[in-house]
């Protein structure tokens, strides 16, 4: 099972307004993203992350020249493994440049595909919807006046029962 964080775009109000809006929430998953491995470049291009890339082409740029200053077989190997801890890091990257563009956290659902992570966070969703609408209108207490009370007995002023003057 994987881990997904489940954003929201700037303009989303809430999971109570129009359905069409949940179509906009982007799941994202905590774990190794094997298409950021293989086509590192492609993927950063495809989620629009262009700090990230510029970050990654500057990085890449950087160990490649040390690596063939070293020469040999280092250049295969220095990019096996900057590629090889991009695509563990990958989907922190892509949750950090969704925060920078202003969307925000609404949850954390485990799934073993998106699929069922949007499922359950749906499911689980409406039912703390329908819980907070039953809670409003049946839990609402009668409107009887506050009688203080002591035991069985009434309290009126600073005796009990009724007050009786001479």
């Amino acid at each position: 099972m994987s881990t997904y964080v489940v954003m929201a775009p700037p303009e989303f109000e809430d999971l109570a307004g129009d359905p069409h809006q949940t179509d906009r929430l982007a799941f994202v998953p905590d774990r190794f993203s094997f298409l950021a491995f293989v086509f590192s470049i492609i993927w950063l291009l495809f989620h629009r992350m262009w700090l990230v890339l510029l970050g990654y082409l500057f990085l890449t740029l950087l160990v490649e020249l040390l690596a063939l200053s070293i020469g040999g077989e280092a250049m295969g190997v220095v990019a096996f493994f900057v590629s090889f801890t991009f695509a563990f890091e990958a989907q922190a990257l892509r949750h950090w440049s969704l925060e920078r563009k202003g969307w925000r956290v609404v949850g954390i659902v485990e799934g073993t595909s998106r699929d069922e992570a949007e499922y359950r966070f749906m499911h689980k969703e409406a039912g703390n919807l329908a819980q907070v609408q039953t809670h409003t209108v049946r839990d609402r207490p009668a409107q009887v006046p506050i009688i203080p009370r002591v035991g069985s007995e009434q309290v009126v002023g600073l005796t009990l029962g009724p007050e009786t003057r001479q």
